[in-house]
């Protein structure tokens, strides 16, 4: 009885170290809803600032909301592609500091172009 016992802890234990894992794999340079969920609550996803130079939406929907799909810098020039939505369409070559934990995008903020680090302006710019 006893076996069956460790053997099905066991089992649960790697099934769910195999999803956990994989799912932190998955949204590791992800962008999508899937990662930004992933991130949101994943306590070992440090929050940071990343910044973009605004481009065309990829969409935008009845509302008039904007979803724009682009590439991102970290303050020391690292680039991941982020997905964030604008509340409508912003305007083109603006540059944005976002507050994000991961693909999860919290706020944005716009700010001029010598506010931003230069590793991050070299990748976006």
């Amino acid at each position: 009885m006893l076996k069956r016992l460790i053997k099905g802890a066991v089992g649960v234990t790697l099934i769910l170290g195999v999803l956990i894992g994989g799912a932190l794999i998955f949204s590791d340079d992800a962008s999508g809803e899937f990662a930004q969920t992933i991130d949101r609550m994943n306590p070992f996803v440090k929050e940071g600032n990343i910044y973009v130079k605004t481009t065309q939406p990829k969409d935008v929907n009845d509302y008039g909301t904007a979803h724009y799909r682009q590439v991102a810098a970290d303050e020391e020039g690292n680039k991941r592609t982020i997905e964030f939505s604008g509340m409508s369409k912003l305007k083109q070559g603006h540059y944005l500091k976002l507050e994000n934990k991961g693909a999860f995008v919290k706020k944005y903020e716009e700010i001029s172009k010598n506010e931003i680090p230069k590793a991050a302006l070299a990748v976006i710019d």
